[in-house]
């Protein structure tokens, strides 16, 4: 076991101490329990005592932050014998920060019990400040830059919500201007709604919901999807590899890691080219060399490139550095390749990037094969008996007017009787009255009065079967993981389409139209 200086308290030999008490560096000697037993003036001025007595009357573990660091140190310190470069938030005597980077050595005796303490500390705290204001203006930069983007972005959605609309106000008679307006309307707020999940998942705030993922009909269905929203002028070549295995995947994110990559090389071929995208199977041998962690024993691969305009070295060093962009400011946000290493990197999988000026891009997108891969089981519960009439009442509990009055309108036209609570407190009331006749709750999470945690535990007290559905346009995965402990049915996220609304409804209470002709909004 590694020791410091022999002889219990005793000072260095006179030679020695006037080193000792002019060094810049805070040095002091310390008992086990940190009672103070020499210290040097530097360390007086550094922790802010009056003078060497008033320090060696204090305790030295009493300037750490918490007892469990003091702790950690000592455990260090028996293991290690000697820690060096610790780095360390201290408290000055009265109280205000001071940033360390100490040398702490342990002092040992015969039997290997831990004596003393010598700490030598260098004076941290102007520069770790500066580093924190650094921080600081990165993130307000950061920010301001994400701002931009988003503004830009969402006013050009309100923009088109806005300019549809009020051509249906003035078209109304011409029904093919109203179902094309509807359709750019729709396509406009999913585009929202897209933008949102895109921040979420760069911030890492959802959820991965991992089931088994088939590649090869997920780069068909972006296909289709980018043949007819891209610029004509743009073609693809789309080469799947056949009795391609399934990977377990969180199908919305892996979707938007592609699409992503997609948009990049659309905006690289400003005048037309080419799009390839490619599935194909790699030996996790072969990975080894790039990516140290590599350790399944396939992967399976997405390719995506283009012949457009290229990366010079120095671009291709920060493309997934959040906020870093190469459009114009306001064209874009600097996310959406910091969202493909974030997803893939949290699905153990890896991006590599090849680009040459003038040359075009490809990126290589590998995600790890499970040893036996299953289909995707029906994750829809069984609906059973057909519920009693008396159960097909839904209350729905939403502070938006307008999206109440739209969920009232569907739901009823789905042939459900609804009742309506605008808060927590009046959906706590209304279902005190009602909750033998309410099969279904949909409740929002963040109610004015009650919030809908609260809310679905109250009714939960009164009626202990009560089903739910709770939704949110932003679920911590730690809260759904808690409300769907405790009961709740299934979450839903805002915007939702509602016909997936619908869709859960009928899995839970039933269809009201199935055993008649009555028509269907969906």
């Amino acid at each position: 076991m590694t020791s410091g200086s022999e002889g219990g308290g005793a000072l260095p030999d006179e030679r020695y101490r006037r080193f000792f008490e002019e060094d810049l560096t805070a040095n002091v000697v310390t008992r086990p329990d940190g009672s103070v037993v020499h210290c040097n003036p530097a360390f007086v001025t550094i922790f802010g005592f009056k003078s060497i007595g008033d320090a060696e009357a204090a305790n030295f573990l009493s300037l750490l932050r918490t007892v469990k660091e003091g702790a950690e140190l000592l455990r260090l310190v028996h293991e290690r014998g000697i820690v060096d470069h610790h780095e360390l938030e201290m408290r000055q005597r009265g109280g205000e920060p001071v940033f360390v980077v100490g040398r702490i050595v342990g002092v040992f005796d015969e039997a290997g019990e831990l004596t003393e303490l010598h700490g030598y500390f260098f004076n941290d705290t102007k520069r770790k400040l500066l580093e924190q204001q650094l921080i600081q203006a990165q993130k307000m930069e950061g920010l301001a830059t994400l701002a931009g983007g988003i503004a830009h972005d969402f006013n050009n959605i309100l923009a088109i919500i806005l300019g549809y609309t009020t051509q249906l106000e003035a078209r109304n008679s011409n029904p093919d201007q109203v179902t094309t307006s509807i359709r750019v309307i729709k396509e406009a707020v999913e585009r929202g709604a897209s933008l949102v999940r895109q921040l979420l998942t760069s911030a890492r705030q959802t959820e991965a919901r991992l089931t088994p993922v088939n590649l090869n009909a997920l780069v068909r269905e972006l296909e289709n999807m980018l043949r007819a929203t891209f610029p004509k002028m743009i073609g693809f070549d789309v080469r799947l590899q056949s009795k391609f295995p399934l990977v377990t995947a969180d199908r919305s994110q892996i979707h938007q890691v592609l699409l992503n990559l997609c948009v990049n090389a659309r905006d690289a071929m400003p005048n037309g080219g080419v799009m390839s995208i490619e599935t194909l199977l790699v030996p996790g041998r072969e990975l080894t060399d790039t990516f140290s962690g590599a350790d399944a024993a396939q992967y399976a691969c997405v390719r995506i490139q283009d012949n457009g305009s290229g990366m010079t070295d120095d671009v291709k060093a920060h493309i997934f550095e959040p906020f870093f962009t190469t459009k114009e400011r306001a064209k874009g946000t600097g996310l959406g390749l910091s969202v493909v290493y974030g997803v893939v990197n949290n699905h153990r999988g890896f991006v590599q990037v090849d680009s040459e000026v003038d040359m075009g891009t490809t990126f290589s997108v590998y995600l790890p094969v499970a040893e036996t891969a299953q289909e995707a089981p029906d994750d829809v519960p069984p609906v059973g008996e057909r519920p009693s009439r008396a159960a097909q009442t839904i209350m729905v509990v939403e502070d938006e007017d307008m999206l109440r009055d739209l969920a009232v309108h569907i739901l009823s036209g789905e042939g459900y009787n609804v009742l309506t609570a605008r808060d927590g407190m009046e959906a706590v009331e209304m279902f005190a009255k009602h909750r033998d006749d309410i099969g279904l709750v949909i409740c929002d999470l963040g109610l004015p009065r009650l919030g809908g945690r609260e809310v679905f535990l109250k009714m939960k007290e009164m009626k202990p079967s009560v089903r739910a559905i709770v939704a949110s346009g932003y679920l911590e995965p730690s809260m759904r993981s808690e409300i769907l402990k405790a009961g709740v049915i299934d979450t839903i996220q805002k915007p939702y389409d509602f016909r997936e609304l619908v869709e859960k409804i009928h899995s839970v209470i039933g269809n009201p139209h199935s055993d008649d002709n009555h028509p269907q909004l969906f």
